[in-house]
């Protein structure tokens, strides 16, 4: 067993396909559990209606996003549709340094830009759900057609993501995956 003085704190990436209940089910699973913190990304776009701010996100202008930018302000950015969606370094780094362990919700170019900076601390936990489950799903919270067709098209790429990562979980019923994060990282952090 490694001594808890040594022990680095384990970076968990939820990834996975739209609509597959990512941020659900990891805020379920390990929302408010000692010793395990949530790092929300930044993003220019404007909140949906069904979104909090603080927690789903940190919402800035595209101003501020691109000063954000010049100042390398971000462990990793990316642009999804014409929007920037960021984790700020400053952010991970503090919940590192405390010793607390991580959670964030990022795309497959966001987690693979993590791993490379973090590497073997970073363990991936993605989540999936069949095309017409998502598009439910979506529909569900009142998104726009627009939108969720906008989604759709690109599940095959991103369901393909799976084959990188660490854990894969077909999110049929919320709390049956919402046990399995659990043990995947009781796992880790019991090591």
């Amino acid at each position: 067993m490694t001594d808890m003085a040594t022990k680095r704190p384990y970076i968990f990436i939820f990834t996975g396909t739209a609509g597959s209940g990512r941020k659900t089910t990891a805020h379920r699973a390990l929302k408010g559990r000692d010793g395990i913190q949530h790092v929300p990304s930044c993003t220019d776009r404007p909140p949906r209606s069904i979104e909090h701010p603080d927690s789903d996100y940190r919402y800035v202008s595209p101003q501020q996003f691109q000063l954000m930018l010049l100042n390398d302000y971000f462990a990793e950015h990316v642009i999804i549709d014409r929007h920037y969606y960021g984790i700020g370094r400053r952010y991970l780094e503090t919940a590192l340094d405390t010793g607390n362990h991580v959670y964030l919700i990022v795309n497959r170019e966001g987690s693979d830009a993590i791993v490379k900076k973090y590497g073997d601390r970073v363990i991936r936990i993605f989540l999936y759900a069949d095309k017409k489950t998502v598009q439910e799903r979506l529909e569900s919270k009142g998104m726009s057609y627009g939108v969720i067709d906008n989604y759709l098209s690109h599940y095959g790429e991103e369901v393909t993501y799976r084959k990188s990562c660490e854990h894969v979980i077909e999110n049929v019923e919320i709390e049956g995956t919402v046990a399995q994060i659990r043990r995947i990282v009781e796992d880790y952090i019991s090591e």
